[in-house]
């Protein structure tokens, strides 16, 4: 109990450093230990994000609504708690947005009410949670099924789509990069025998070879070799169901994954290395599409909410609405790589030992296509829908000229907020879902791509994603309080930055070095970017600082024979260590060594 209430007192501190009196602050304090005492990390992460989130919408709508789970004020409509901050936004008496707010108090409060928001759930809250994802993923398919689109619609569709990729109509699969992504895989593979297993189901024709480049390959028996005992499992595995399992998304949700078979795997990331390769050349899907970098959506969110111009969009489990009919439609004019899709497409998924089920959508989350498709599919729906309300017919002129308003980033769309109800008509037309409660199409806040802006300032809050009270020396837990530590010094929160730094030095039991930002080391950063020096290392002629990095344990992991021959050519001499035949990383796991960092 004592931790977060540690780290809710320095940011308290820091927020009466910011905006000196501000009232009630003490007394909210009373008012968080006490409902912390009784509701536990629900009130921190729960109820205070639904504060958060009513405040959101509050800036948008313009009218603040108090959630029923919070006191309000006397003959008014904030709640009690933080009213002090709440005053500077709405009005307390009839919760209108002020001409004016406070943005100061706007980022202030949004630091304390998200803090919680991503604390991971106790085991038994995990259950619940996948669960309901679980129940969501197959709750779509039941959506899929009742699903009927708009013949016009899909016609005005695929005539905009006739422009867009050009370079996939050449697609060869022999000259494609094919590789093993580092994720697990449904067979329960290691690193090193994903190649053993590739390698033999080359071998034993469930594929053909030839197509993917691999002609002159030889393929010696993986019998032959003595090492089929090191596959896990057989190769005769079926490659046409994945398994379903969910990852941590917030404090109240989770996400599904689908865990790939191997063979569609690597299939997958060839198709996606040439799929993302032909966005960045098409004319049209590079005005509006950028898949490595979040940076230009960000800014188009900043713009948006201080001018209105741009609406910001998201989607609700827009994978799992993504009908495989709809993405034939608009990859209907690639052939050849609509069909290596769906070679490598994974048709049904299994959940624990539950029957398989047959898909309607297009992929999980798993499959290396999903992202990079469904950007493409929102992106076209989404300039359809614009040339549509415009009264313009598809054309190369008009496509390319509309492509350049929007952009998209998997599920997070910007459009004009001019157009904003016409695509929202056109996404659920074809079966997609808007989640108005993250969609902003009106006001001044929008969000996008991790990034809130409110007035073209960046209000961002940081979050935690372990609860402090029982961190332990996991190397992810520590990096991310760490990180969060320098955060705040960033953002002139030095109380809390201060605690966060105290509480990881607990745990790594010795101080942290200050290092330069693009360190490999877990440490302190400086306004300066500067970095402590505490030796010259005399052999490699550098300055050095002692300090914690995360390393991954390594394992014995044989590989030999035409497993090794495949990864040869499969992977870059940069990718390889110098063991790299003979033992692999441990997936999800970490840990911290202290060693000499360069400085």
């Amino acid at each position: 109990m004592k931790s977060p209430i540690t780290l809710l007192v320095s940011l308290l501190t820091d927020v009466s450093r910011h905006l000196p009196g501000t009232r009630g602050l003490d007394r909210d304090l009373l008012t968080i230990k006490a409902r912390f005492e009784y509701e536990g990390y629900g009130f921190l992460s729960v109820a205070l994000g639904t504060l958060r989130d009513a405040l959101d919408r509050g800036l948008s709508d313009g009218i603040f609504s108090c959630p029923t789970n919070f006191s309000k004020l006397s003959r008014g409509t904030l709640p009690r708690i933080f009213s002090g901050l709440f005053s500077e936004i709405f009005d307390p008496k009839t919760g209108h947005l002020k001409e004016s707010p406070c943005v100061g108090a706007i980022k202030c409060l949004r630091e304390i009410l998200s803090l919680f928001k991503k604390v991971k759930t106790s085991s038994l809250r995990e259950g619940i949670l996948h669960k309901k994802a679980c129940d969501t993923f197959w709750g779509a398919e039941a959506t899929l099924s009742n699903v009927t689109m708009d013949k016009a619609r899909l016609d005005y569709l695929k005539d905009s789509c006739k422009y867009i990729l050009t370079s996939l109509y050449q697609l060869d699969a022999s000259k494609l990069s094919y590789r093993n992504g580092p994720g697990a895989v449904a067979e329960g593979l290691t690193s090193n025998q994903k190649w053993y297993q590739l390698a033999a189901a080359l071998e034993e024709g469930a594929v053909d070879p030839t197509r993917f480049g691999f002609e002159s390959f030889i393929f010696p028996s993986i019998k032959d070799s003595g090492l089929v005992e090191l596959v896990s499992s057989p190769v005769t595995t079926p490659r046409d169901c994945a398994k379903l399992i969910s990852v941590p998304k917030n404090s109240t949700s989770r996400r599904t994954i689908t865990v790939e078979p191997v063979l569609n795997m690597f299939i997958q990331q060839g198709l996606n290395t040439a799929l993302r390769s032909s966005i960045e050349r098409c004319s049209v899907l590079k005005n509006c599409l950028a898949l490595t970098d979040q940076s230009k959506n960000q800014q188009l969110a900043l713009i948006g909410s201080q001018t209105g111009e741009y609406a910001t969009l998201d989607l609700k489990s827009a994978s799992d609405l993504l009908d495989y009919s709809l993405v034939k439609e608009v990859f209907s004019r690639h052939e050849e790589f609509l069909l290596l899709m769906d070679l490598c497409r994974t048709e049904t998924v299994q959940e624990g030992s539950f029957p398989p089920v047959q898909l309607r959508k297009f992929a999980g989350m798993g499959n290396a296509l999903t992202f990079p498709v469904q950007s493409v599919v929102f992106a076209m729906i989404s300039i359809s829908a614009i040339l549509f309300e415009d009264g313009k017919r598809p054309s190369l002129w008009n496509v390319k000229r509309c492509s350049r308003r929007i952009r998209v980033y998997g599920d997070d769309i910007i459009i004009p907020t001019k157009y904003a109800d016409q695509v929202v008509v056109w996404l659920e037309s074809f079966g997609l879902i808007v989640n108005r409660k993250k969609s902003f199409t009106k006001g001044n806040f929008r969000e996008s791509c991790g990034l809130d802006a409110y007035k073209g300032v960046d209000v961002t809050p940081i979050y935690l994603k372990d609860e402090p009270d029982v961190l332990k020396a996991d190397a992810s837990s520590v990096a991310g309080f760490v990180a969060a530590s320098n955060s705040c010094w960033d953002r002139c929160l030095y109380a809390l930055a201060n605690s966060l730094a105290e509480l990881a030095e607990s745990v790594l039991q010795n101080h942290l070095p200050v290092v330069s930002r693009t360190s490999g080391a877990i440490g302190l950063h400086s306004r300066v970017d500067s970095s402590m020096v505490q030796r010259w290392n005399k052999d490699l002629h550098r300055p050095e600082v002692w300090a914690p990095v995360i390393t991954s344990p390594r394992r014995r992991d044989k590989l030999d024979a035409s497993g090794a021959l495949l990864k040869f050519f499969c992977t870059s001499l940069l990718e390889r260590s110098e063991d790299h035949l003979s033992r692999s990383a441990q997936r999800y796991k970490s840990r911290i060594r202290w060693k000499w960092m360069p400085a």
